[in-house]
């Protein structure tokens, strides 16, 4: 009896963890090998749940690149076999889902690949999802394949006229564990960037530097040599290896983020995780949102430099901006953005019932 009560218990903790979904799928841009931020960490969050996360195969442009030196007779007989491979994955990974799985397709380009998938009005099929990121390509009208879309951005009426529900969800935080105490005045960039974005930086840095001086730039790179031969004279400049980035953080009172559109509310969130306020353009709606709580704002290269100096120059506002950051890093906690989208793609299935 009790061997059983405490097997069921095991079995109720599990299902509340997991919401009963064992796979998730996602469905990532064709031919993009390295899928961004959200996905990634949105992944990291199902799989320390337990669920089985994969992505669905992209076509075969690798295998193609590579057959670029063979005969033409021969690279199309490598071309087909490729794309017949590539279809048969996809394929049986169509079979092997079910009422326990959910496919989330980032890019709405491939939501034609399933539609073949089920009857779209079956009950055993996997609750498909479309993750939005950007509301200027948000379609008129989605397949009656999918359940729902989810935007990590703030609700906006460019999703009202849809046929199926639209809701907000969050970037998650990694988390983090603040440095207690006072910092050195610095400013730590957080990329990745291009060499055209970290010069930009360094010129961003100097015209917050005219207005409030005695700060130092810190900057992480995965190739150190990158930014030897931009920074080689300069004293308030250091170069620190990609692995040191979250003891960096945790010396600096600033952070300075620069990198893709879809991975800066991520890169802002990290600042914030080591209780930084962060100076970064507003690119994305959900990049706003958190700026707006924790953080400076810019729109223009002007702006970002004024918005430097203001959080360079104002100690007591940095204050308050780090007291901020804590809420902010909470509201985004990765397990309550996780658990968010399992009742959501639970409430789906149990309205099939």
């Amino acid at each position: 009896m009790h061997l059983d009560l405490g097997l069921s218990q095991t079995i109720k903790r599990a299902t509340h963890v997991t919401r009963g979904f064992r796979r998730i799928v996602m469905v990532t841009a064709s031919g993009n090998d390295r899928p961004n931020r959200l996905v990634t960490d949105l992944a990291d969050e199902f799989s320390r749940r337990g669920i089985e996360v994969s992505q669905l195969p992209v076509d075969g442009s690798q295998d193609i690149t590579a057959t670029s030196a063979l005969p033409a007779p021969a690279r199309k007989v490598f071309k087909n076999w490729s794309h017949r491979r590539h279809e048969k994955a996809r394929q049986d990974l169509k079979d092997s889902l079910d009422h326990q799985s959910a496919i989330i397709v980032t890019d709405p380009r491939r939501l034609d690949e399933f539609a073949d998938l089920q009857d779209a009005g079956r009950t055993d099929r996997p609750v498909v999802v479309l993750l939005a990121t950007d509301p200027d390509t948000a379609l008129d009208e989605l397949p009656p394949l999918v359940d729902l879309v989810v935007t990590p951005n703030p609700p906006t009426a460019r999703w009202e006229g849809l046929s199926v529900p639209v809701h907000s969800i969050g970037v998650p935080a990694a988390g983090g564990s603040p440095a207690p105490g006072e910092r050195p005045k610095r400013v730590v960039l957080l990329g990745p960037c291009t060499d055209e974005e970290l010069s930009d930086a360094l010129t961003t840095f100097d015209r917050a530097c005219q207005v409030v001086p005695g700060w130092s730039l810190e900057v992480c790179l995965d190739d150190e040599t990158r930014a030897h031969g931009v920074v080689a004279a300069r004293r308030d400049v250091g170069i620190h290896p990609a692995g040191s980035e979250n003891i960096i953080m945790n010396q600096s009172e600033l952070a300075l983020v620069l990198t893709r559109e879809e991975d800066l509310a991520s890169r802002i969130l990290d600042a914030a995780g080591a209780g930084l306020p962060a100076v970064a353009y507003a690119d994305t709606p959900a990049a706003a949102d958190i700026l707006a709580r924790c953080g400076y704002p810019a729109t223009t290269t002007d702006e970002l430099a004024s918005a430097l100096s203001q959080g360079m120059a104002d100690a007591p506002l940095r204050r308050i901006q780090r007291e901020s950051v804590a809420q902010v890093v909470s509201d985004h906690d990765s397990s309550k953005i996780g658990h968010a989208w399992l009742d959501l793609m639970f409430n789906v299935q149990r309205s099939r019932r």
